[in-house]
């Protein structure tokens, strides 16, 4: 292991993180922000430079060696941690929260969960409570907190190689520490890594600012800019209490779903799609899965809310309720399969027959290579695909049966990678979720839901986390239990448990 150029790595990126934080503070000064607020804001920012920089120059060597596969997981894991640690620090002192509190939203954001602790009456560092919940939060911290989301959503790492031309062929390293997961002949579009991340990098800056400016129509420019950048980082953080359900409007809450949606796709492909990819091709059997789990969960959540309407009214009237349980229901289900996290209305209060499926919803996530967390699509496909192929092999011993995606055989890296992902994800999801109770006074579903919503990076759960509920009342240990498992649930788990064992760190 190389620590000069791990660390070398880690500081640049530290470094970049300060300049975001300390450019917070220009939206804080036009919305006439307080000067306090703004001086401890630009601190924060130009001390996590200096540490960045100072670690930068600290670890520069002439004979400087790219780094290797170890090097880039190390950094990759490392970085996420650091910069939540330093994302924490606008919190602490212009907000004046606890450690814990303000390393759990920093870390929520940077990972793009979106699930929160600023609830109101918050106990503070100087006695005081959070009086309004978020919306007690300065202009300048409201938007470091959904700028950390689309840094985050856009992935550091993949960010600075579109920008630093120095890691050279260590770009490949960092790439696939970043991106892990199943890897296919989509998962790159370029041979060129620096190349790849540019063009990713690009129509997710496109993407964004169109979003703005469609939100821009209901919104004010400061909301709505913030609303874009936690909706193409699928993380969910709103300048309202009430999230996207403040702003009564049916605009915004179509223009959020159809950008949830496409934050929630292949980029590549929605890249190659502008370049003039024929429909039909973009539509792999990942997206028609994804499209499909969509709409039929729309229906099928639309349809449990007009029985318990129909079965609770006394007035009912069918066609007068459909536009209404359709909105919810749409909006709800992509917001969690894209675990973005936004929130129109409290689905505690909807049918518990919808609540498992929630769940699935909240499990799933959207297509590899988008912003969203969750197991993915394609791994449900391949997992289907595997079980039923060893189905048929128990049928007809002598059958040679092949794993095919998109007509395509699955080669075994790929097919080892997606099971062994499996086995991880679920050990790690329920010994969590095991954990919790122990740490917090925390019922078996709040625990498994809370789990969920960390590892998938979706925000809100179920039980006393819902759409309505907040993280403010768990204990400091499930905090910090659930920061971490937010960050390695961001980089798909290898990652961060790779940093765990021994035989990592040998020569």
């Amino acid at each position: 292991m190389n620590w000069f150029v791990t660390f070398h790595i880690v500081s640049l990126l530290v470094f970049l993180e300060g300049i975001a934080i300390a450019f917070s503070a220009v939206p804080g000064f036009l919305c006439n922000d307080p000067g306090k607020e703004l001086f401890f804001l630009g601190l924060s920012g130009v001390f996590t430079m200096l540490c960045g920089l100072a670690g930068f120059l600290f670890t520069k060597r002439k004979d400087m060696t790219p780094p290797g596969l170890r090097e880039g997981f190390a950094a990759v894991g490392l970085t996420w941690i650091i910069c939540a640690v330093f994302g924490a620090l606008p919190y602490i002192f212009c907000t004046g929260l606890f450690f814990p509190d303000a390393f759990f939203e920093a870390a929520s954001g940077i990972t793009t969960t979106g699930s929160s602790i600023l609830a109101k009456g918050l106990r503070l560092r100087d006695g005081g409570t959070l009086k309004e919940g978020i919306e007690s939060l300065s202009h300048g911290v409201l938007f470091w907190r959904s700028l950390s989301q689309w840094i985050g959503g856009g992935g550091i790492v993949v960010f600075s190689l579109a920008v630093i031309p120095f890691l050279g062929t260590g770009s490949q390293a960092l790439y696939n520490a970043e991106v892990p997961g199943v890897k296919n002949n989509h998962d790159q579009f370029t041979p060129r890594v620096a190349t790849t991340a540019k063009i990713m990098f690009g129509v997710y800056l496109t993407l964004t600012v169109i979003l703005a400016l469609l939100l821009w129509v209901k919104m004010d420019l400061f909301d709505a800019v913030c609303h874009a950048l936690a909706t193409m980082a699928t993380g969910g953080f709103s300048t309202k209490n009430a999230s996207i359900g403040h702003f009564e409007s049916v605009y915004i809450e179509m223009v959020i779903t159809v950008f949830m949606f496409l934050a929630g796709c292949n980029f590549i492909l929605l890249f190659r799609l502008i370049r003039g990819m024929r429909f039909r091709e973009y539509f792999s059997e990942e997206h028609k899965v994804f499209t499909g789990i969509v709409l039929g969960s729309t229906l099928l959540i639309a349809l449990l809310l007009l029985i318990s309407k129909f079965q609770s009214a006394a007035d009912f009237h069918l066609f007068r309720e459909i536009p209404g349980a359709l909105r919810k229901s749409v909006f709800q289900v992509v917001s969690l399969i894209s675990t973005t996290g936004f929130s129109t209305a409290d689905y505690m209060e909807w049918p518990k027959s919808t609540h498992m499926l929630i769940l699935f919803l909240m499990f799933s996530g959207a297509c590899a290579g988008s912003t969203a967390g969750g197991f993915k699509v394609v791994r449900l496909l391949i997992m289907a695909k595997s079980a039923i192929a060893e189905l048929k092999r128990c049928v007809y011993p002598r059958s040679v049966q092949l794993v095919k995606l998109d007509k395509t055989r699955i080669g075994n890296e790929a097919w080892r990678n997606a099971i062994g992902f499996s086995i991880i994800y679920f050990a790690v999801l329920f010994f969590t979720a095991f954990l919790l109770p122990f740490l917090c006074e925390m019922d078996p579903l709040t625990a498994l839901s809370a789990s969920i919503t960390a590892i998938s990076n979706v925000g809100p759960g179920l039980g006393e986390l819902g759409p309505s509920e907040n993280f403010a009342w768990v204990g400091t240990p499930a905090k910090l239990l659930l920061a971490l498992e937010m960050i390695a649930g961001r980089l798909e788990l290898y990652t961060i448990l790779i940093l765990f064992m021994p035989s990592f760190w040998k020569r």
